[in-house]
């Protein structure tokens, strides 16, 4: 996986204080999706029950597919589907 820090991408730049837009745990880790710049958001994960927060890769989410270097195609899965399910949500109470 590519170095972040290259990238500018740091976890200096989540604030893992506000709500996540979506948090799941997956096989004893957890993993939490935060808003970033523009199209850009932040996957971090932590071990279930530590308090510690890592970011994990900077991922693109165009409201149906998610992009996300580095992690594998079932975890990509699952976090696209939780992702279409809360903005369905968020539109839903917008709108209804």
């Amino acid at each position: 996986m590519e170095n972040m820090e290259e990238r500018g991408l740091s976890a200096s730049g989540v604030n893992y204080d506000d709500s996540p837009i979506v948090e799941l745990e997956l096989e004893d880790v957890e993993y939490r999706v935060d808003a970033g710049l523009g199209a850009a958001i932040a996957i971090s994960s932590r071990d279930a029950g530590s308090w510690q927060w890592a970011l994990v890769t900077e991922a693109r989410w165009d409201g149906v597919r998610l992009r996300a270097r580095g992690l594998g195609h079932p975890l990509v899965s699952v976090l696209e589907r939780a992702l279409a399910k809360v903005m369905t949500e968020r539109a839903e109470r917008a709108f209804g």
